[in-house]
């Protein structure tokens, strides 16, 4: 049963926890929003001030972060957290930030963080309490009930080693807090494990550079995706075979064998002959009705007569070839028929997807070579060409796509910030970066044309192939990268300048980083641009933004 309560403010559910002395305490909401409103309540409110030595304890770890110190001072929430123990930690922020925020809660000097579920996997940050206020999280196909492995590691960060005997969790009423789904999470064992390994482009030229095909499909199923698609081979095997049976056994006791097929193509017939009969009989009472009145109309209507004769005598000799014309089951034969109908596509279906589970990571494999022997990366015996030793070493998403565009070349630009743009633009993923107006925006934006035209022929050859890899290519990324990369924007300056939240606007430069690192790794065959891509490198990577 769900229960239709708003929960309480947080100020009051802090307070109280406070006077139970069961702080410090992390609060799990299900959005970034949430969590920035959460610690903005604190604002107003009887919670009084951290002792002073907390708060110059604080004020100590943000001196040490030196060339950030200042941009962490600057959040809006600093006060929060040094005069109320407070603060909010979640992937829109920035990473000196979240780190200040990881330290202080590991020193016992916040008396709350709010935070969103993905802080419970792999941050060291433990709590005496957590407060969970939602049994469902968002996903990319909307919301989805929580998993029990979730809900085991937010439960897990109550209690602190060496300081607390026992954590706490504590579950609050809302709208979305589901208490039935929670029991049942708790008492669940923690979902099994399920590989994602699939074959992408880097791989299959690594692989290949090293390896022969055979040796390359050996590795490919030893793989635990492998294993974990012949388990459910194990499972699917007895169901298609059953399937396969019952339509054996029906095409046993049918006269014409495939029941659900031969029916539907007798139903057609048996259709078209009696619309066949209906036009011939129409045609002889015409003939008649006609004869005495007009001789011209009534030779009109012998002719028709005759055709329509000539294609009943056609439709009668195709229905006496059919089984079901002298069957006496044909009476009663159309819920049967209809039944097999739907055991055909059970059994079709059912087989299809194990075909797929048993030899989808190989076909995926091969779907990948082909793409690359299209694109001359591999010769027709699967070697990687010249062109594909250097592509080889690219670690990005689309390998392929970044390979191209620099075939092509998309990069062959006078310096580091026109490089810096033109690798925004495909570092974006899905998410947005709206910008203010740029007058300038068209002569640096201009190769993004170009790899539109490269992204578009390569999506129609993948999907000749049935593989699809996302490549993305976003301008105002591209103009995010520009503006940063001038040296003359402050921190708080491009962010003005455009609707993303910083830490979305770092994860992008950071992205961008990445894809300039793997160009600055091709020195050997591709120098000016090694040298262009580090020279981009450093004027992207500086305060605020870092790992």
């Amino acid at each position: 049963m769900r229960i239709p309560l708003d929960p309480p403010p947080y100020t009051d559910l802090l307070e109280t926890l406070f006077q139970n002395r069961l702080t410090p305490v992390i609060v799990f909401l299900p959005s970034r929003r949430g969590c920035d409103e959460a610690v903005d309540s604190f604002r107003s409110g009887r919670l009084g001030d951290l002792p002073m030595d907390h708060q110059d304890r604080i004020e100590d770890l943000v001196d040490g972060f030196d060339d950030e110190a200042e941009f962490i001072r600057q959040h809006r929430q600093f006060s929060l957290m040094l005069k109320r123990g407070v603060a909010a930690h979640h992937a829109g922020q920035l990473p000196a930030w979240k780190h200040v925020v990881e330290k202080a809660m590991s020193a016992g000097l916040l008396r709350a963080v709010f935070a969103t579920s993905t802080l419970a996997a792999g941050i060291d940050m433990p709590a005496r309490s957590v407060v969970i206020t939602a049994s469902s999280q968002r996903s990319d196909e909307g919301h989805r009930d929580i998993k029990a492995f979730e809900l085991a590691q937010m439960t897990g960060r109550a209690g602190r080693r060496g300081r607390d005997k026992v954590g706490f969790a504590v579950f609050i009423p809302g709208p979305f807090q589901d208490i039935n789904v929670i029991v049942e999470r708790l008492l669940s064992p923690p979902e099994p494990l399920e590989s994602s390994f699939s074959a992408n482009y880097t791989m299959v030229l690594n692989l290949l550079q090293q390896l022969s095909p055979e040796a390359a499909r050996e590795l490919v199923e030893r793989s635990f995706r492998q294993f974990q698609n012949l388990k459910l081979v194990e499972k699917l095997r007895p169901r298609v075979a059953r399937a396969k049976a019952v339509l054996d056994a029906d095409a046993k006791d049918c006269p014409a064998g495939d029941r659900s097929k031969t029916f539907a193509a007798y139903q057609t017939i048996t259709r078209e002959l009696g619309s066949a009969r209906k036009q011939v009989k129409r045609l002889r009472r015409f003939t008649a009705e006609t004869i005495g009145f007009s001789p011209e109309a009534a030779e009109l209507h012998l002719n028709d007569l005759e055709r329509a004769q000539r294609a009943l005598e056609r439709y009668e000799t195709n229905a006496g070839t059919f089984a079901c014309s002298t069957c006496p089951q044909s009476r009663t034969c159309a819920p049967r028929a209809a039944e097999m109908t739907r055991q055909w596509e059970e059994y079709e279906t059912l087989a299809k997807r194990l075909a797929a589970i048993e030899n989808g990571l190989w076909d995926r494999f091969e779907d990948c070579v082909e793409v690359l022997r299209h694109y001359d990366y591999l010769t027709e015996d699967w070697r990687p060409t010249q062109l594909g030793e250097w592509a080889a070493r690219l670690r990005v998403e689309n390998t392929l796509f970044v390979a191209e565009l620099l075939r092509e070349g998309y990069f062959n630009v006078p310096d580091g910030r026109h490089l810096a743009a033109l690798c925004g633009a495909l570092a974006a993923e899905d998410r947005e970066f709206p910008m203010s107006d740029d007058a300038t925006r068209e002569d640096y934006l201009r190769p993004l044309r170009k790899a539109r035209g490269i992204a578009h022929a390569i999506a129609t050859v993948q999907e000749r192939h049935d593989i699809y890899c996302p490549m993305y290519i976003d301008y105002d990324a591209a103009r995010l990268l520009w503006t940063w990369a001038d040296g003359e924007h402050e921190w708080e300056a491009l962010l003005e300048r455009t609707e993303a939240v910083e830490g979305d606007v770092v994860r992008l430069i950071l992205r961008t980083s990445d894809l300039l690192g793997q160009l600055s790794g091709l020195s050997d065959t591709h120098p000016e641009l090694a040298i262009r891509a580090r020279a981009a490198i450093r004027l992207i990577r500086r305060p605020p933004v870092e790992d």
